[in-house]
């Protein structure tokens, strides 16, 4: 997967979170927690014409994500601030 598909599948994501919240003039927590898991269901998707080399590099973004999920989880950081880094993971490939 190439760089700009894994950032639209993210952006993709991002929209989401900007839609479901925008009735609440901020991001929410369930709406954050959501967002992170269509953002790592995105990542887990092997589309049919990846190669090799994509595919290890989607492989090891989605166990980088997931890690930083579990671990900010376990210290009780913010679903929201969890997205925010993950988007930057992403975008920062």
């Amino acid at each position: 997967m190439k760089l700009k598909a894994r950032s639209v599948a993210l952006l993709i994501c991002l929209l989401f979170v900007s839609l479901s919240s925008h009735a609440a003039s901020e991001p929410n927590e369930e709406n954050c927690r959501k967002a992170i898991a269509a953002g790592l269901e995105q990542l887990r998707i092997i589309p049919p014409d990846l190669t090799k080399r994509d595919d290890e590099a989607r492989k090891n973004l989605l166990v980088e994500l997931e890690r930083l999920v579990e671990t900010n989880r376990s210290k009780g950081i913010s679903e929201c601030k969890t997205w925010i880094q993950m988007m930057g993971k992403a975008f920062n490939q």
